[in-house]
């Protein structure tokens, strides 16, 4: 028998959606933050990703790792691919490294 699988689409970048104290108490916190955007917008997965690296950076040097506990509700559901575009004067072909060296 075979088994049809649902295409879904690249894996998103985000990797990990709970960092700091994660198995803390709401309580052992003296404070709650919440970033909320007032508009409906698309954000990328890689635009997550680095909101969620930079916060994490910034509690880590300030608060230290066991001082808080972040996690990133919101889920990428539309990844979106970003096309490759060549940007030098000339340029012709999109150059792959050593994909595919061999033969």
């Amino acid at each position: 028998a075979v088994v049809a699988t649902q295409s879904t689409g690249p894996d998103p970048k985000i990797r990990s959606y709970e960092l700091g104290r994660k198995k803390a108490h709401v309580d052992d916190f003296p404070a709650c933050g919440h970033l909320v955007s007032d508009e409906k917008e698309q954000l990328s997965a890689e635009a997550l990703e680095a909101a969620r690296s930079c916060a994490n950076k910034y509690m880590g040097k300030f608060c230290g790792k066991d001082s808080f506990h972040i996690r990133v509700r919101v889920h990428p559901f539309y990844v979106l691919r970003i096309i490759k575009m060549l940007s030098c004067a000339g340029a012709d072909r999109l150059q792959t490294g050593m994909r595919g060296a061999f033969g």
